[in-house]
């Protein structure tokens, strides 16, 4: 079935426009980015995508207001309730019930001005690297038998310039070896790559040749990848972070030192960003807790983790519902 964010922003934009009505969004772009994250919010909650599986309307209409669900939390906590908003009777089953009444190809047509590049977004390989680094530093775990503070890690190593180097050499090389699904039986590692753009239709290609693919969650298959936000394009664990630090556990003694000090300043468990960003600071501003010794020997615990960890790119909403098994 065909994706048809597209089609929903631009008939969106145009009807509110046409009657002088206030916008959720007012750019194609904007429009894409949150429909996007709305989308992979209610596919976590009801396990498909609303631009996608939309064949069934009124069971799409009844999960759309349901309350008391993860979508229905998400929806709550934006202002006026915006997504239920824009997927409601209003905008989104509006436009649906245009869409099957129509069945013309005037609807399904890709507005893109001719004068326009069919690219809506290019990125280099600098780019998308400093956006993944940025990605793979903010991945903060709290599993209860051994955390796996990223944030605090990077802040513990950058008080040296030497384990600072180690720090960034050690984050490059799970970069480096991102793997990227350009077709059913096709992969190339990220070192490989030199560009990636996302065309005004929803396709992604790769080094102006290859389009890129997703592994469908829960399946030994793939297929293409349509969106129009690098947001919808994820950086997955094919095997899960926690099975590798949960049977790596015993051989991390250094990181449980570091999961250890973080409780103690926190005077218990960490569970939030909040707890964590105190406990961190307070454990890397004393330098006595860390000597050089502990520090050697915590480089080579993560280059141990490192060698237990695949990544590749992922479809957001197939990441979410693989989440969902486990």
């Amino acid at each position: 079935m065909k994706n048809v964010i597209v089609n929903f922003v631009d008939w969106y934009l145009k009807e509110k426009d046409a009657k002088g009505e206030s916008h959720y969004f007012s750019t194609r772009e904007d429009g894409f980015e949150l429909l996007s994250e709305c989308a992979a919010e209610f596919a976590k909650a009801y396990g498909y995508n609303p631009f996608i599986d939309y064949a069934d309307i009124n069971q799409l209409q009844a999960d759309v207001y349901k309350e008391s669900t993860s979508f229905h939390k998400f929806s709550e906590s934006r202002s006026s309730h915006v997504p239920r908003a824009l997927l409601g009777e209003k905008n989104y089953l509006q436009f649906l019930d245009v869409f099957k009444k129509q069945k013309s190809s005037e609807l399904l047509k890709q507005p893109c001005q001719k004068k326009q590049s069919d690219k809506l977004c290019h990125y280099d390989k600098d780019e998308l690297r400093k956006n993944f680094f940025f990605r793979l530093i903010t991945q903060d775990r709290y599993y209860e038998f051994l955390y796996f503070p990223i944030s605090v890690l990077k802040k513990l190593f950058y008080r040296d310039e030497n384990d600072r180097k180690f720090f960034d050499k050690w984050i490059d090389a799970q970069i480096d070896k991102i793997v990227l699904h350009t077709s059913e039986s096709t992969t190339i590692p990220f070192k490989n790559l030199n560009t990636l753009d996302i065309s005004r239709d929803g396709t992604v290609v790769i080094n102006d040749k290859f389009k890129l693919h997703t592994v469908v969650a829960n399946t030994d298959s793939k297929e293409e990848i349509c969106t129009y936000t690098l947001q919808n394009i994820v950086i997955d664990h094919v095997e899960p972070f926690y099975n590798v630090l949960f049977e790596l556990k015993e051989k991390l003694p250094t990181l449980q030192k570091v999961h250890n000090a973080l409780e103690n300043l926190n005077d218990g468990r960490i569970s939030s960003s909040e707890d964590l960003k105190k406990a961190g600071n307070d454990m890397v501003s004393d330098v006595e807790l860390f000597n050089a010794q502990e520090l050697a020997a915590l480089k080579k615990e993560l280059d141990l983790i490192s060698g237990k960890i695949q990544l590749q790119l992922m479809e957001r909403y197939q990441n979410l519902y693989k989440k969902r098994k486990f």
